[in-house]
């Protein structure tokens, strides 16, 4: 969460963020994201440059305010009482600390946000966004009128503590996916099942980079990954949960892999293509895209623009391994997280990003001067 308001605070000063038209996003980046939809509205419109001059005020200063409350642990515990939902706690947290009574109607049109969770049912992607919510598999509730709170605490429901949001809506409300290729064949009973009572948990185990709603409809990608690095270590339990838990991360860490080596495939071919003139910002290929990734681990070493901040490796390298929690991790090393996620944001993009809109010619400063790297 606060890696990624790093990271937004610096493409607000190079002049992207205001032009972005989609954004997607999973687990505690929904919580970012999520944030941004609720206060778009009242940035009001970027100067000449680009930016949003308010930004930290109205974007930074809450969510920095939010971190330092004490909410996973104790909505975990509450939620093993017999008939209370963790999940359902973490959304009325939400809305206290954050969204208030904002439904997926308020959040703007464009960019248009894409909360994504993972339904347990039909084992695949379900999307929250202002025009519609749902899946391929179940079908789209349309204009749905859902709590944005909601939205965001199935998209961060993370398993098994916080896990998973029911969602039990009237018969009736959802229709049919617009496309039915490749969607498995049920019977309108069995839709109908699926459709009454909907089981979501966080949206980074489908799709951990929240990339499906994006990758194949825009060119130019700006993704902000800040999952934690895989543990290597000797020493591995032998009973049967410990042997559980290390498989599941395993399996994780591989599917992770793999999805971030053919995104950064593709944008290495894409401004390869970009480079030589076989390809321009505005056009659409199969394969390649422009663009750039970062994340909560990446060598800052081997990203070297003019006049980036100065990191020191064994402190990120700390900072890569704190644990996802919604809990207060103390001023200085929340500070540092955001430090942290604006530092390396502004070293991708600087060193990696082609596209139509040129970066406005912002300096790189700590967001936090007390907390610098």
């Amino acid at each position: 969460m606060l890696f990624h308001a790093g990271a937004l605070i610096r493409l607000n000063e190079l002049g992207l963020l205001s032009k972005v038209k989609r954004i997607s996003s999973v687990s505690a980046g929904s919580i970012a994201a999520g944030h941004l939809a609720a206060v778009w509205s009242q940035l009001g419109r970027a100067d000449e440059r680009g930016v949003f001059g308010e930004f930290e005020r109205l974007y930074v200063a809450p969510i920095l305010s939010f971190s330092r409350h004490n909410l996973d642990v104790k909505t975990a515990l509450t939620g093993l009482l017999p008939g209370v939902s963790a999940a359902a706690l973490l959304a009325k947290a939400y809305e206290k600390y954050l969204f208030g009574a904002l439904t997926l109607q308020d959040i703007p049109d464009v960019p248009r946000f894409v909360l994504c969770a993972t339904n347990l049912q039909s084992g695949v992607l379900f999307r929250f966004s202002k025009p519609y919510a749902g899946d391929y598999v179940i079908g789209r509730l349309n204009e749905p009128q859902l709590r944005l709170s909601q939205a965001v605490a199935a998209s961060s429901a993370f398993p098994p503590v916080l896990s998973p949001l029911e969602l039990r809506l009237p018969e009736g409300s959802f229709t049919d996916w617009p496309s039915r290729s490749g969607v498995p064949s049920l019977s309108r009973d069995e839709l109908a099942t699926l459709r009454s009572r909907i089981v979501l948990t966080d949206g980074g185990v489908y799709d951990n980079h929240g990339l499906e709603p994006v990758v194949k409809r825009y060119m130019t990608i700006l993704v902000s990954d800040g999952g934690a690095p895989f543990g290597r270590g000797a020493h591995i339990g032998f009973d049967w949960v410990r042997q559980l838990r290390r498989i599941l991360d395993v399996t994780d860490n591989q599917v992770r892999a793999l999805r971030r080596r053919n995104l950064i495939e593709r944008l290495s071919a894409g401004n390869a293509a970009f480079d030589s003139g076989r390809l321009n910002a505005n056009e659409t290929r199969v394969h390649e895209r422009l663009g750039a990734y970062w994340g909560i681990d990446t060598d800052a070493d081997r990203l070297t623009p003019p006049s980036a901040l100065p990191c020191d490796g064994p402190l990120t390298d700390r900072l890569a391994r704190t644990s996802t929690r919604l809990t207060d991790l103390g001023e200085l090393t929340s500070k540092r997280l955001i430090n942290w996620g604006y530092a390396i944001c502004d070293r991708s993009v600087r060193t990696h990003y082609r596209g139509a809109d040129p970066l406005a010619n912002v300096q790189p400063t700590w967001p936090y001067a007390d907390a610098r790297l």
